[in-house]
């Protein structure tokens, strides 16, 4: 016995399609747009050799997981936004343009 087809007018569209189908889509789109949601775009630059990155990111990731995704080590750089240093337990913000400058030290 085939399930009944039904009118959906909602964000999947117009169409016909049976209740169990209506009831999947609907239970993927929800998670989709959770997701899209929670995402971050950070420029970075990187100036030993001039490079420019744009990565994406969760909501609510820290300076210390962007140097962790481009595999830096935070104990021989200065990380900073705007011209201004910042610590690396910072959160980050959609839209932020990170400078990654490479400190040395020694004799």
């Amino acid at each position: 016995m085939r399930a009944p087809a039904v009118f959906e007018t909602t964000a999947l569209g117009r169409a016909w399609l049976p209740l169990h189908l209506i009831k999947l889509v609907k239970s993927l789109i929800k998670p989709f747009f959770i997701w899209v949601s929670i995402q971050v775009k950070v420029t970075i630059k990187i100036s030993r050799n001039n490079e420019i990155k744009t990565i994406d990111l969760e909501k609510g990731s820290k300076i210390q997981d962007v140097l962790t995704k481009i595999n830096m080590k935070p104990d021989t750089l200065i990380v900073m936004n705007k011209n201004k240093p910042i610590p690396i337990d910072d959160e980050v913000k959609e839209g932020d343009e990170l400078t990654i400058l490479q400190v040395s030290s020694g004799g």
